[in-house]
């Protein structure tokens, strides 16, 4: 709509003085009809923002609603009595354009025709067309208007707008109900029985606004006594003054137009990540005007990183005209990545871990970190280090860097880990990144491992339980007596020892000996179970690795034996000593003395009691190389 046109339909609002001073807009006799104003439109429709946890964002929401309500369904509704000549021509003339120009700017408009007379009159109220999309019978409907009738002042215009507040026009359920009415006289009231305050219950019970035109001066014609005042007042309707007879089809359309509507922006689908809210909570303007909104979209404290969104539908006057915004709200991920680096001889190593933030942020993102000991400890492995990250708005990636501290001692590879913490701006995805230290002063560590007494996985004595690396352990226990089912295992004065003794790998040439033995010893061990019952005397085991000359240098070499004092089987007394030997038993079978050597370990089991109930291990010790060297299976012989 033109300037001019937003002009005219401000100065068209319900006070006598604006209308009057209206009329010298208006053209002489024919309807000037303007361009109609493009639908009804959200700015911006669709709104994509980056927010952190907790953090919350305003977007200036506008809605510019229709130059005619949307969805109309117009009542006609003319005075017919004799001095309503002029008028009704002005009407009937110009009827189509006002048709024409509502259709324009709704398509889907709908169109009655009534009219009402007076008490003693042929009729004192009509419907001459029912509601219809068919603007030859709305013609038709009008043009069965014929001035007539009348004797007094006082009309039935009360009565007639009663009977249209209570059914007698087919409104749709979801159409904008406009009644223009035009007239030069009041009514009477009550009218055929009905009041005024009758009447406008009637019309607010059915939402229904009044355009009224009174052919007739402010405070006189159709609004004597104030009754057109108080119905506009009441219905959200206009009322325009002193329309001269031959421009009363252009006041009605223009009334239509200054016709309110108010504007809900109504949530319809939200991720429950999300909140939003609007200011004012509904605004009601003129049709075609702006409706303007401030939205508060916040993201609740917590949320996984991911992408929201929310639906949001302004309605218009309660109803869904197709007015939907989509908001789409991402929540950036932060993560750190994992770094292995070789830890040197000496001074410092960097190991570089990356932060980084899955989608660029348009405002700053922070997070904490700081490093934690694995099995490399601070200061020794690395310098234990804290501060925060800052991406700046567009960075996705920043460092954090940690020196290693170099050293030529033989160890395992370490790690430490680096973990994020109260992030700022996004959410953690990922809030540990792993430092592996890998140690370049070796080739290989020995491990060890010493258990007195295993019942189905059950050990009481167990000297370095972590095998690797061996380490000096010593475990020692009474007695134990253990149950699997119906076998039953008693045993006295346990122990498990461990140590490592490295060896001078520094001397000309260098100095073979034990780095790594295990050592299991049981003193007395009873087994009974289903009739057989097993005496054992002290029960001794050991396996060891040992650096030993081998083609000019040193590899490791393994070794493993047990004694067994003394055995009896139900009371018969079995000489084994340390030799390997089976004895099969009803239940199974009784393996004393056993060897299993590998290329890189060796595990002595001085007894092994192999049953369908259970499986039973007295003495076993256990000796193993591990490593990352050049040598296949690690070298720990080798400095």
């Amino acid at each position: 709509m033109s300037q001019s046109g937003r002009r005219r339909r401000s100065a068209l609002r319900r006070s006598a003085a604006a209308a009057t001073a209206a009329l010298t807009l208006w053209a002489a006799t024919a309807v000037v009809v303007a361009a109609p104003q493009a639908a009804a439109q959200v700015d911006p429709v669709d709104v994509v923002v980056t927010l952190g946890p907790g953090a919350s964002t305003t977007v200036a929401k506008t809605v510019t609603t229709p130059a005619v309500p949307p969805n109309p369904d117009l009542v006609f509704l003319a005075d017919t009595t004799g001095s309503m000549g002029g008028a009704i021509t002005d009407v009937r003339d110009n009827a189509g354009a006002v048709t024409s120009a509502v259709l324009d700017a709704q398509p889907t408009a709908r169109f009655a025709v009534a009219e009402y007379r007076d008490a003693g009159d042929a009729f004192a109220f009509r419907v001459d067309q029912n509601l219809t999309g068919d603007t030859t019978a709305v013609q038709d409907g009008i043009n069965a208007w014929v001035a007539g009738g009348g004797g007094d002042l006082p009309e039935a215009a009360i009565n007639a707008l009663f009977e249209i507040g209570s059914g007698a026009i087919a409104f749709r359920p979801d159409g904008t109900r406009i009644v223009a009415w035009f007239g030069d006289a009041p009514s009477h009231d009550p009218s055929q029985g009905h009041t005024l305050a009758a009447a406008i219950a009637a019309l607010q019970a059915a939402d229904i606004r009044v355009v009224a035109v009174n052919v007739g001066p402010a405070g006189g014609g159709l609004d004597a006594g104030g009754q057109a005042t108080a119905i506009v007042a009441a219905t959200g309707g206009v009322l325009l003054n002193n329309v001269p007879s031959d421009q009363v089809a252009q006041a009605i359309l223009d009334g239509i137009r200054a016709v309110q509507v108010t504007v809900t922006p109504t949530i319809t689908a939200c991720d429950p990540q999300l909140t939003l809210g609007f200011a004012p909570a509904s605004r009601t303007v003129d049709s075609g005007d702006v409706a303007a909104f401030t939205e508060t979209i916040a993201v609740n404290p917590g949320t996984p990183a991911g992408t929201y969104h929310c639906t949001v539908d302004f309605l218009v006057d309660g109803a869904s005209r197709g007015f939907v915004e989509q908001n789409t709200v991402h929540v950036p991920g932060l993560s750190i990545d994992d770094v292995a680096v070789t830890e040197g001889d000496a001074g410092t190593t960097p190991a570089t871990f990356t932060v980084s933030l899955d989608r660029p942020s348009p405002d700053p993102v922070t997070v904490d970190f700081a490093t934690a000991d694995g099995t490399a400890v601070a200061p020794g492995d690395y310098s234990a280090t804290a501060g925060t990250v800052t991406f700046a708005p567009g960075e996705t990636a920043k460092p954090v860097t940690v020196p290693v501290v170099g050293d030529t001692v033989d160890e395992l590879d370490e790690t430490f880990t680096v973990t994020l913490a109260a992030a700022g701006g996004a959410a953690i995805t990922d809030a540990v990144g792993v430092g592996t230290i890998h140690d370049d002063d070796r080739d290989g560590v020995f491990s060890c491992r010493a258990s007195a007494v295993n019942v189905v996985g059950i050990e009481p004595v167990v000297a370095n339980p972590a095998d690797v690396p061996c380490v000096d352990d010593a475990e020692a226990l009474a007695q134990v007596g253990l149950n699997a089912g119906a076998l039953t295992v008693g045993a006295k004065v346990l122990s498990a020892t461990t140590d490592q003794t490295p060896d001078d790998l520094t001397s000309a040439p260098p100095a073979a000996g034990d780095d790594s033995t295990a050592k299991a010893k049981v003193d007395t061990t009873t087994i009974s179970t289903l009739g057989l019952t097993i005496e054992l005397g002290v029960v001794q085991a050991e396996a060891s690795a040992r650096c030993a000359p081998s083609g000019g240098g040193l590899a490791p070499r393994f070794s493993g034996g047990s004694t067994i004092a003394s055995l009896k089987i139900n009371g018969v007394s079995t000489t084994v000593g340390s030799a390997p030997l089976t004895i099969p038993l009803l239940i199974g079978s009784l393996k004393l003395n056993s060897t299993e050597t590998m290329a890189t370990s060796v595990t002595q089991r001085a007894v092994v009691l192999d049953t369908v109930l259970a499986d039973v291990v007295i003495g076993e010790a256990h000796a193993d190389v591990h490593g990352t060297g050049a040598h296949p299976n690690g070298n720990p012989c080798t400095g």
